[in-house]
């Protein structure tokens, strides 16, 4: 994929039997592109504006994303317990993740993993 110059860091959330809690893993991809902003749509109450990303990590090797993990662009170190952490130091370079879609097929060198969110 052309374009994949961004650096990205998933925080995937999974539970933990043994403490009874959400544990937060940290992965960092090199090869990432991000594009995102405000989006707009029509509804019957009026305009409605919300922000809207799409991430794209170039990689053949399967991610562990899955809605409600975040995603922030550029590499961060943070330990977190919960997403409100990430979204409220982040704003602005960071999503909560909605859709996770698998897209290693056809040629070897387009295989990524689409990923969007708000």
């Amino acid at each position: 994929m052309l374009c994949c110059d961004e650096t990205v860091t998933l925080y995937h959330r999974s539970y933990d039997p043994a403490s009874r809690a959400d544990v937060w893993n940290r992965t960092v991809y090199t090869t990432a592109s991000w594009y995102g902003g405000q989006a707009a749509s029509v509804s019957d109450n009026g305009l409605m504006t919300a922000d809207a990303y799409t991430v794209r990590i170039n990689t053949a090797a399967a991610i562990p994303a899955a809605p409600g993990d975040v995603l922030v662009r550029g590499e961060v170190d943070d330990t977190v317990t919960g997403s409100t952490a990430l979204t409220g130091k982040y704003q602005g370079r960071c999503f909560v993740v909605t859709h996770v879609q698998d897209n290693r097929r056809g040629a070897r060198r387009l295989w990524h993993w689409r990923i969007e969110g708000k």
